[in-house]
């Protein structure tokens, strides 16, 4: 096992400061929300959330979100051309585990 290189452990260190960062962001939005949910109930006034909140939320969110995307690896292609076209059409659509000998066809054949 080869130890990571030190831009590999850098950028999952900054990977991990990003989706922290992301969590406290909408955790710090969520403790606002409760706050002004509590006093806008307290003023009996129906107001929309404040911009703030909404924004700091969705930051937090894109940041958790690029830094699980980022996390993960290289995408691979979703074109399967080069994997199925060895395989004959039969075999792509074969699935031994839904195949099934022990159904009710076994005891509507014994009553006729």
């Amino acid at each position: 096992l080869e130890s990571p290189s030190v831009s590999e452990s850098t950028q999952r260190a900054m990977q991990r400061v990003q989706a922290a960062v992301g969590l406290l962001l909408m955790f710090h939005s969520l403790i606002s929300m409760q706050h002004f949910r509590s006093f806008a109930n307290a003023t009996e006034s129906e107001e929309s959330p404040p911009l703030d909140i909404i924004v700091e939320c969705l930051i937090g969110m894109g940041l958790c979100v690029f830094a699980t995307i980022s996390a993960s690896g290289n995408f691979l292609p979703i074109k399967a051309a080069p994997y199925a076209a060895k395989m004959s059409f039969e075999t792509i659509g074969y699935r031994p585990d839904f195949v099934i000998f022990n159904h009710r066809g076994k005891a509507l054949s014994k009553i006729r």
